[in-house]
Protein backbone atom coordinates (compact mmCIF):
# COMPACT_ATOMS: atom_id res chain seq x y z
CA UNK A 1 0.00 0.00 0.00
CA UNK A 2 1.41 3.45 -0.86
CA UNK A 3 1.84 6.55 1.66
CA UNK A 4 -1.06 8.81 1.72
CA UNK A 5 0.36 12.10 0.66
CA UNK A 6 -1.40 15.38 1.56
CA UNK A 7 1.05 17.78 2.63
CA UNK A 8 4.39 18.64 1.67
CA UNK A 9 5.97 17.52 4.62
CA UNK A 10 4.30 14.02 3.93
CA UNK A 11 7.23 13.82 1.28
CA UNK A 12 9.53 12.94 4.23
CA UNK A 13 10.82 9.70 3.73
CA UNK A 14 9.81 9.56 -0.52
CA UNK A 15 11.92 9.06 -3.05
CA UNK A 16 12.55 11.46 -6.11
CA UNK A 17 11.82 9.92 -8.72
CA UNK A 18 12.21 12.43 -11.59
CA UNK A 19 13.13 15.67 -12.17
CA UNK A 20 11.19 16.83 -15.61
CA UNK A 21 12.20 20.25 -17.72
CA UNK A 22 9.41 21.41 -19.24
CA UNK A 23 9.65 24.99 -21.38
CA UNK A 24 10.45 27.18 -18.72
CA UNK A 25 10.25 25.01 -15.54
CA UNK A 26 10.95 22.06 -13.47
CA UNK A 27 9.40 19.69 -11.91
CA UNK A 28 10.03 16.95 -9.24
CA UNK A 29 8.12 13.55 -9.20
CA UNK A 30 7.68 11.50 -6.26
CA UNK A 31 6.12 8.17 -7.48
CA UNK A 32 2.67 9.99 -8.01
CA UNK A 33 3.16 13.61 -6.32
CA UNK A 34 4.57 16.15 -7.85
CA UNK A 35 6.61 19.67 -7.18
CA UNK A 36 6.10 21.84 -9.73
CA UNK A 37 8.34 24.87 -9.82
CA UNK A 38 7.75 27.84 -11.73
CA UNK A 39 10.50 29.99 -9.88
CA UNK A 40 14.00 29.08 -11.07
CA UNK A 41 14.90 26.19 -8.12
CA UNK A 42 18.19 25.94 -7.21
CA UNK A 43 20.28 23.12 -6.25
CA UNK A 44 23.38 22.56 -3.32
CA UNK A 45 25.07 19.25 -4.68
CA UNK A 46 28.53 18.26 -3.80
CA UNK A 47 29.56 21.59 -2.15
CA UNK A 48 28.43 23.06 -5.02
CA UNK A 49 24.87 25.79 -5.71
CA UNK A 50 23.15 25.72 -9.25
CA UNK A 51 20.81 27.30 -10.48
CA UNK A 52 18.20 26.64 -13.02
CA UNK A 53 19.00 27.57 -16.04
CA UNK A 54 22.24 28.06 -15.61
CA UNK A 55 25.07 25.89 -17.07
CA UNK A 56 25.38 22.76 -15.32
CA UNK A 57 22.22 22.91 -13.50
CA UNK A 58 20.10 20.53 -15.21
CA UNK A 59 22.97 17.77 -14.58
CA UNK A 60 23.02 19.24 -11.07
CA UNK A 61 19.21 18.76 -10.60
CA UNK A 62 19.25 15.35 -11.98
CA UNK A 63 21.47 13.80 -9.62
CA UNK A 64 18.81 14.30 -6.89
CA UNK A 65 17.07 11.28 -8.62
CA UNK A 66 16.98 8.68 -6.50
CA UNK A 67 17.62 10.44 -3.18
CA UNK A 68 14.88 10.30 -0.23
CA UNK A 69 13.72 13.27 1.30
CA UNK A 70 15.17 13.57 4.66
CA UNK A 71 13.30 17.15 5.46
CA UNK A 72 10.98 19.39 4.17
CA UNK A 73 10.83 23.17 4.98
CA UNK A 74 8.17 25.87 3.88
CA UNK A 75 9.22 29.41 4.54
CA UNK A 76 5.98 31.52 3.15
CA UNK A 77 6.46 33.90 0.81
CA UNK A 78 10.42 33.00 1.21
CA UNK A 79 11.29 29.75 0.13
CA UNK A 80 10.46 25.88 -0.06
CA UNK A 81 13.88 23.89 1.17
CA UNK A 82 13.84 20.05 0.49
CA UNK A 83 16.84 17.99 1.86
CA UNK A 84 17.91 14.59 0.84
CA UNK A 85 19.29 12.03 2.94
CA UNK A 86 22.72 12.48 0.86
CA UNK A 87 22.65 16.17 1.84
CA UNK A 88 21.73 17.71 -1.31
CA UNK A 89 18.93 20.70 -0.86
CA UNK A 90 16.63 21.94 -3.46
CA UNK A 91 15.51 25.78 -2.75
CA UNK A 92 12.38 26.68 -4.62
CA UNK A 93 12.26 30.95 -3.88
CA UNK A 94 8.45 31.72 -3.64
CA UNK A 95 9.52 35.57 -2.83
CA UNK A 96 8.43 38.18 -5.30
CA UNK A 97 11.58 39.20 -6.43
CA UNK A 98 12.14 35.71 -7.92
CA UNK A 99 8.41 34.84 -9.54
CA UNK A 100 8.23 35.15 -13.11
CA UNK A 101 4.72 34.63 -12.99
CA UNK A 102 1.67 34.95 -10.83
CA UNK A 103 2.80 31.76 -9.18
CA UNK A 104 5.90 30.63 -7.67
CA UNK A 105 5.06 26.43 -6.83
CA UNK A 106 2.55 24.14 -7.32
CA UNK A 107 2.04 20.85 -5.43
CA UNK A 108 0.04 18.11 -6.52
CA UNK A 109 0.20 15.49 -3.90
CA UNK A 110 -1.38 12.93 -5.84
CA UNK A 111 -3.60 11.99 -9.07
CA UNK A 112 -6.77 13.99 -9.69
CA UNK A 113 -6.09 15.05 -6.26
CA UNK A 114 -6.44 19.03 -5.86
CA UNK A 115 -3.31 21.36 -6.30
CA UNK A 116 -1.70 23.38 -3.56
CA UNK A 117 -0.70 26.79 -5.48
CA UNK A 118 2.12 29.91 -4.05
Amino acid sequence: MSKDIRELSDLVGEEISAVCFVRDYVEFHFDGSIVRSLSNPSVFVDGRQHRFPEPSSRDALCRVIGSTVRAVNLEEQRALKVTTADDCEITIPLDAKNLRGAEAMHFVPQLNGPIQVW
